[in-house]
């Protein structure tokens, strides 16, 4: 089990609540500072670093290994065609390795909040066998661009945090429609939180989501100036490939005073009743990617 127990964690999550500080979210691990994104050495990082949360890919090969990896192909081969050995011998041979998802898990258990992105169907049950081997609730979440994965997460175990990721390449118009208006999505696939990119985040988008109940998480952000403009808008997380960064421009925001029971705590709004989330007022200008 984790090394936070259930009890001191809840009592962090009621507090939090009242203290309203955008979370800092490593995307694939502290991944611009670790020599390799969605390594172990990328998570360390970020733990040490003191990042709120850690995202990562979970993908499964042909051997049914779930391993820790963003792109669907590795090697020029996709990873469902590969086995996990013969995937970490290439890899090796480039000087990093592949971690499966339950070194990841046990690596982060109780050391830092894990936002897990599932980024095929298929494997979900396993995927959750792993996370109740070592996991309270409170200790991760779970997130996807497929609604029909994110449905049948919350259908095997209701208590799970899942969240909708938004923000597909070439969707089309009707499905672009779908992602900047999601809220028909997020009820029927039975989402706690949305995790739109960035662009999505307008200040009319952020009010909508809050209002009706659904933390926003967005991603990937790396600018110290639009990561600025994010937190002063009022979302509830900034995914990131400089968690330093964002540590330091949310720092300067609050003036240093970022409460300790803010840090590390994912924030949700499914307690009972289904309290709708804060929403700040803020103001923020275009900024072109990159």
């Amino acid at each position: 089990m984790c090394g936070m127990k259930k009890k001191d964690i809840k009592e962090k999550r009621i507090k939090l609540k009242k203290a309203a500080v955008t979370e800092v979210i490593a995307h694939r691990g502290a991944s611009a500072l670790a020599p390799h994104e969605n390594t172990l050495e990328s998570f360390r990082l970020a733990i040490d670093i003191q990042a709120d949360m850690v995202e990562f890919d979970v993908r499964c090969t042909h051997d049914k290994k779930l391993v820790v990896i963003h792109d669907s192909t590795f090697n020029e081969m996709p990873v469902s065609y590969q086995t996990y050995e013969d995937m970490n011998r290439k890899a090796e041979e480039e000087g990093f390795r592949i971690p499966t998802f339950e070194e990841v898990v046990e690596l982060c258990a109780g050391r830092i909040f894990m936002d897990i992105e599932v980024k095929a169907g298929g494997f979900e049950k396993e995927l959750i066998r792993i996370l109740h081997k070592y996991c309270d609730y409170d200790q991760y979440s779970v997130k996807s661009f497929f609604d029909p994965v994110v449905a049948r997460i919350k259908k095997l175990d209701p208590k799970i945090t899942t969240g909708l990721l938004l923000g597909k390449d070439h969707p089309g118009p009707i499905w672009r429609m779908k992602e900047v208006y999601p809220i028909k999505r997020l009820r029927k696939a039975g989402c706690d939180f949305v995790a739109p990119f960035w662009i999505f985040s307008s200040r009319g988008f952020v009010w909508r989501m809050h209002r009706k109940g659904y933390p926003v998480y967005v991603w990937t952000v790396n600018t110290p100036g639009l990561i600025g403009k994010l937190i002063k808008r009022g979302v509830d997380g900034v995914i990131t490939d400089r968690p330093d960064i964002g540590l330091s421009v949310r720092s300067e925001i609050f003036h240093g005073d970022v409460p300790e029971h803010a840090k590390g705590i994912h924030r949700t709004c499914v307690d009972a009743g289904r309290k709708s989330c804060r929403s700040k007022q803020g103001s923020m200008e275009e900024e072109s990617i990159g």
